[in-house]
C-alpha cells in the first residue's frame, strides 16, 4: 500500500489560528506558491478573500475543512455564522 501526501504546508507562510467572533477580522497577508490555501474551522464561519477584505454573513460559509484557490499576497477575512465563537486555522498549501 502506498502513502500519498494530500497536502504539504507551504514554507513561505506560517500557519495561523484565530478566534472567530461576530465581528469581521483578518489574517495576515498569505504568500503561497501554489495558489492554494486550506481553511479549517471548528464552527460555521464566513470567509472573504482580498487585499483588505471585510467578511459578512453573506459571504462563503465554511464548515469543517476546505481548500480554496487563492491569490498570493491577499488576506482572509472571517466572521462567525451565529452566536458564540469558533477557531479558524489557515494554512498555505504546496
Amino acid at each position: 500500500m502506498s502513502n500519498y501526501v494530500v497536502t504539504t504546508i507551504d514554507t513561505d507562510f506560517t500557519p495561523e489560528s484565530h478566534t472567530v467572533s461576530n465581528t469581521s477580522a483578518q489574517s495576515s497577508a498569505i504568500i503561497t506558491q501554489s495558489g492554494l490555501v486550506r481553511i479549517s474551522v471548528t464552527g460555521g464561519t464566513h470567509v472573504k478573500f482580498g487585499a483588505n477584505p471585510t467578511a459578512t454573513t453573506e459571504d462563503v460559509l465554511v464548515v469543517g475543512t476546505e481548500i480554496f484557490s487563492f491569490k498570493s499576497g491577499d488576506k482572509i477575512a472571517f466572521i462567525h455564522h451565529g452566536g458564540g465563537s469558533a477557531i479558524i486555522s489557515i494554512c498555505a498549501v504546496d
